[in-house]
C-alpha cells in the first residue's frame, strides 16, 4: 500500500512537471487571499455537485431521501454490485474531463470546489484507502495544466453533519458527527490523511473542512471539531488554507471567533434574496467577519437561480473581495447548471420506476439506462450554458447583447435563440430572478423551465417547427436577435406564432431604425397549438442587423 502510493505520487509529479504552471500556494493576507507573490487571488468557479457525493435531484431521481448510499443501493438492487461499479466508474470519468476544465479556464474561471465523501479516504475509523486520491489524480494534473485551483470540501462527514440527503445521512437520522466523539476523531484523522498526501501540492487552494453543518446548540462542539481538524492538519501540512463554515448550513458563525489559525478563511453559502438584497449579507459577513477580524471570505455555494441573479450577486462578491463557487457544475436537464445533459429514453424508464410510475426494469434494461445517462454526461454530449458563462465571467454581460447561434440569413431562426446578455440588454422580461427561494412566494424566472436560464419563459411544445417556444408573453416584453448575412439583400421576415385570441400585437425594430409592424396576432386555435406563419415585413441586411422583436400586447406564443 505504501509502495503503491509512493509510485503514484512520483508518476503524478512527472505528469505535472511536464509543463510550466502558474499555480502557487495560496495564503491569507488580511482580508484577502494571495499567491506567493502577494498578488490578490479571488477564487471564482463551480462546485462539482453530484460527482462523488450523489444527490437525487441532479439525476431527476426522486427516491425517498436520495442520499449517496440510498442511490447506490437502489442501483445495486437493479444491476448488482459489479455493474454498479462499472456504471459509477464511467459516470465519474465522464462527469469531469480535461475538456470541461479547459472550458472553465478559457472563460476566466480559476477554481473548482470538489465535494468529498469521507469513506473514499477512510471507510472505517483509523482505516485508510487511496480510492479518493485516485478519483482526484486527473483533476490535479488538469488543474495544474490549466491553472484551476481545487478546494477540497468534506461534503459527507462521518456520522453526517446534518440530516439532509446530501450529507449521506441516514433516513430520519440525526447529525451524529456532533453526538459521537469517535466520529469527530474520525473526521480529524481523515483530514490529516488527506493533508499529508497533498501537503506539497499547490493546486489545492485549501481544505473546506465541513460542508453545511446544521444542528441546534453545537457552537462549542463545532469549534472543537474545527480546532481538532486544524490541529491534525497542521501536524503534517503548514502550506494550505483551511476554510470553516458556520452552523445552519454555513451561515451562523456564532462561537467561531476570534480566528484560531494563521491561514484561515470563513465561508458562508448564499441562495436567498434578490440581487438588490445585499445589505444584510454585507453587514453579517463582510462587516462583522472580514473587516472586524481581518480574515478573507469564501462563498462555497451560491446559485440555483437565473443568470441575472448570478451576475448581480457575483458583482457584489467581487466588489468585496469575496471568492465564490456557483452551484452546480453539471446536472441532468437543469437550466441553472453550467452544463446539462439530456435524459435518454432508457434512463427515463429508470426515472419512472424510481418515481413509482413504472414497472421494474430487468437487469439489462436498467444497466443500459444507467450507462446511457453516463455516456450523455460527457462534455461532448452536454449543452453548455452560454448565458451563465457570460453572466459570471464576461464584463460586457450588463451592456452588450451577443449572438447565441451566429445565425446567417436566409434560414429558420428559433425564437428561443435570442441573443445572450442581461435583462434589458438582450431581452426584457418582467420576472428575471427568484428573490424568494425556499419560501411560499418562490416563483420561477423561466415559467417553462426549459432550454435557457434567463427571464424569458420557454416551453416545450409539439407541432410547428422545432421543440421549444417562447411563451407566457406579457405586454412590453422583447428579445433581440443578431442576424448576419453573407449576401447583402432585402429579406422578408416571417414569424411562427400561436394564440388563443386576437389581442396580441407584435412589432420589430432594427438597430438601423427600421420598423416592421405592428401586426395583430390572429387567433390560431390556442397557445402551444395551431401554429401559423405571419408576414412581419421586409428588412435590408448588409452584413449584420440586430432585430428587436417586441410584444406591444402579449398573450401569444412565438416559435420561429
Amino acid at each position: 500500500m505504501i509502495f503503491n502510493t509512493a509510485i503514484k505520487k512520483i508518476l503524478l509529479s512527472i505528469l505535472i512537471t511536464n509543463y510550466i504552471s502558474a499555480i502557487d500556494f495560496l495564503k491569507t493576507s488580511g482580508d484577502t487571499i494571495v499567491n506567493e507573490n502577494n498578488e490578490k487571488i479571488i477564487l471564482q468557479g463551480f462546485g462539482l455537485g453530484g460527482w462523488v457525493v450523489l444527490e437525487g435531484y441532479m439525476w431527476n431521481c426522486y427516491i425517498e431521501h436520495a442520499s449517496t448510499s440510498r442511490m447506490e443501493n437502489a442501483i445495486e438492487y437493479l444491476v448488482g454490485q459489479d455493474k454498479k461499479k462499472e456504471f459509477l466508474d464511467l459516470y465519474r470519468k465522464n462527469y469531469i474531463t480535461e475538456k470541461d476544465i479547459k472550458y472553465i479556464s478559457d472563460n476566466n474561471f480559476n477554481a473548482l470546489r470538489v465535494p468529498l465523501h469521507y469513506r473514499d479516504f477512510s471507510p472505517n475509523f483509523m482505516e485508510f484507502t487511496n480510492e479518493g486520491f485516485e478519483l482526484l489524480d486527473s483533476l490535479i494534473v488538469w488543474g495544474n495544466r490549466h491553472n484551476i485551483y481545487l478546494v477540497l470540501d468534506m461534503h459527507a462527514a462521518p456520522g453526517a453533519q446534518n440530516t439532509s440527503d446530501f450529507s449521506d445521512s441516514e433516513i430520519n437520522g440525526d447529525s451524529e458527527l456532533f453526538t459521537s466523539y469517535t466520529n469527530q476523531r474520525w473526521l480529524a484523522s481523515t483530514w490529516k490523511y488527506i493533508a499529508n498526501y497533498y501537503k506539497n501540492e499547490p493546486v489545492i487552494a485549501g481544505y473546506d473542512l465541513l460542508n453545511e453543518p446544521a444542528r441546534a446548540g453545537i457552537a462549542t462542539t463545532l469549534r472543537n471539531i474545527y480546532e481538532q481538524c486544524i490541529d491534525s492538519i497542521r501536524t503534517v501540512d503548514q502550506n494550505h488554507i483551511v476554510i470553516i463554515e458556520g452552523n445552519w448550513y454555513g451561515n451562523d458563525h456564532t462561537g467561531l471567533f476570534p480566528p484560531f489559525d494563521q491561514n484561515i478563511v470563513y465561508s458562508f453559502h448564499h441562495y436567498v434574496g434578490g440581487i438588490n438584497d445585499t445589505l444584510t449579507m454585507y453587514n453579517q459577513y463582510r462587516n462583522d467577519i472580514a473587516l472586524r477580524y481581518n480574515v478573507p471570505l469564501w462563498v462555497g455555494e451560491f446559485g440555483e437561480n437565473s443568470n441575472v441573479w448570478g451576475n448581480g450577486i457575483k458583482e457584489f462578491f467581487n466588489r468585496n473581495n469575496i471568492g465564490w463557487s456557483w452551484w452546480n457544475f453539471k446536472s441532468v436537464e437543469r437550466i441553472s447548471s453550467l452544463f446539462s445533459y439530456k435524459i435518454t429514453d432508457e434512463y427515463q424508464n429508470l426515472i419512472n420506476y424510481w418515481g413509482g410510475n413504472g414497472i421494474r426494469p430487468d437487469t439489462t434494461e436498467a444497466f443500459e439506462g444507467l450507462m446511457s445517462m453516463a455516456r450523455n454526461l460527457h462534455f461532448d454530449s452536454c449543452k453548455v450554458n452560454i448565458g451563465l458563462t457570460r453572466a459570471l465571467s464576461d464584463t460586457s454581460f450588463n451592456s452588450t447583447n451577443k449572438s447565441l447561434s451566429n445565425f446567417f440569413a436566409p434560414g429558420l431562426l428559433p425564437a428561443v435563440d435570442y441573443d445572450s446578455g442581461n435583462n434589458n440588454v438582450a431581452y426584457f422580461d418582467n420576472q428575471s430572478e427568484d428573490p424568494s427561494k425556499f419560501s411560499p412566494a418562490t416563483k420561477s424566472w423561466n415559467n417553462g423551465w426549459s432550454y435557457r436560464n434567463d427571464g424569458v419563459d420557454i416551453g416545450f411544445s409539439s407541432g410547428g417547427t422545432g421543440n421549444y417556444h417562447v411563451g407566457w408573453i406579457e405586454d412590453g416584453e422583447w428579445m433581440k436577435y443578431s442576424i448576419f448575412s453573407q449576401k447583402p439583400d432585402n429579406y422578408k421576415v416571417f414569424l411562427e406564432i400561436s394564440s388563443y385570441n386576437n389581442d396580441g400585437i407584435i412589432m420589430a425594430t432594427s438597430d438601423f431604425g427600421d420598423t416592421l409592424g405592428p401586426i395583430n396576432i390572429p387567433n390560431s386555435a390556442g397557445l402551444g397549438d395551431g401554429w401559423r406563419i405571419i408576414n412581419l415585413g421586409n428588412i435590408s441586411i448588409q452584413e449584420k442587423v440586430t432585430l428587436k422583436v417586441e410584444a406591444l400586447s402579449g398573450g401569444f406564443d412565438f416559435k420561429n
